[in-house]
């Protein structure tokens, strides 16, 4: 794919996926941080609210990505990763200070090459998670969750020069244990958040054809040995993702790394994949750690800190 092909399909693909994500994103944290509140409570002649407003990473992600995948070639393809990703959190009802909801999506296009630089190799993947954490608090604003999710994922590398077998096609179910830990801080006129997140899938089915299978066996209807049961010893696959976000008020900003592998073993067929990443992201509504001035009594439950 030359620089000026790659360039249209970021115009053309790309670019109207990320502006209306940040624009829904923007309206969804106004309307969640305006509306998102329990019914008021009434004490004597005070009125007290509990709010318990969802939180919003809206990020791209740029970095290194290589990839060995035997079912296309023997060598290892380099290159860069292009990835869009949201991260959206909030409070439990029946325990607010404990439990935590979240969902994660992602959408990535990569662009590879062999080590010759003869050969090139592209990407497109998704994924999606859906959990519940349970979180404790401790001195300092320390605070440190653990949980589990439900993953899916998928997508397909496409090798130009290989006329014979030239996509293959990935797709993962995954139950997976989750851990995170932050802590506030502030500098002058600057709080931040320092934290780490952490998503291990441990239990998985994913799909892996027998090498030289193509495609069109598959439809005749060839199916044994396509999923295969997988845990950490044949589907290893790690997320972690170290990051600082910068508090002002109405919004936020977030810088962090995002280092990721993905490896499969099934069918003699060998898949690694890691993934270097700068991941800049904002945060419609802020996290928190600005207080504002409030007019009735009232306590906001955020799920970050």
């Amino acid at each position: 794919m030359t620089i000026f092909a790659m360039r249209k399909f970021i115009r053309n693909l790309i670019l109207p996926i990320l502006f209306p994500m940040l624009g829904c994103g923007v309206a969804n944290a106004r309307h969640d941080a305006d509306r998102e509140n329990t019914a008021p409570e009434t004490t004597g002649n005070m009125t007290y609210v509990e709010s318990r407003p969802v939180t919003g990473y809206y990020s791209l992600e740029i970095g290194r990505k290589s990839v060995l995948a035997t079912y296309l070639s023997p060598l290892k393809y380099h290159g860069t990763s292009y990835t869009l990703s949201g991260e959206w959190s909030k409070a439990m009802p029946f325990n607010p200070r404990n439990a935590i909801m979240h969902f994660d999506g992602k959408v990535c296009f990569d662009n590879l090459s062999n080590p010759a630089g003869t050969a090139r190799m592209i990407g497109l993947n998704a994924g999606f998670k859906w959990g519940i954490s349970w979180r404790n608090v401790f001195p300092n604003g320390v605070q440190v969750t653990g949980g589990g999710s439900v993953d899916i994922d998928g997508g397909a590398y496409y090798l130009l020069r290989n006329g014979n077998n030239p996509v293959q096609a990935m797709a993962t179910a995954a139950i997976s244990a989750r851990l995170s830990a932050s802590r506030p801080f502030r500098i002058g006129a600057i709080d931040f958040l320092i934290a780490d997140k952490v998503s291990v899938p441990s239990l998985s089915v994913f799909f892996s054809p027998e090498y030289g299978e193509t495609y069109y066996e598959i439809y005749l209807g060839n199916h044994s040995g396509l999923v295969h049961a997988g845990w950490w010893g044949n589907n290893f696959r790690i997320d972690n993702l170290l990051s600082a976000t910068f508090d002002f008020g109405r919004t936020a900003a977030m810088i962090g790394y995002r280092f990721s592998v993905d490896t499969q073993w099934a069918n003699n067929l060998n898949t690694k994949i890691f993934t270097h990443s700068l991941v800049l992201g904002i945060v419609p509504g802020g996290i928190g750690l600005k207080k504002k001035p409030v007019r009735i009594p009232s306590e906001t439950i955020y799920s970050i800190y």
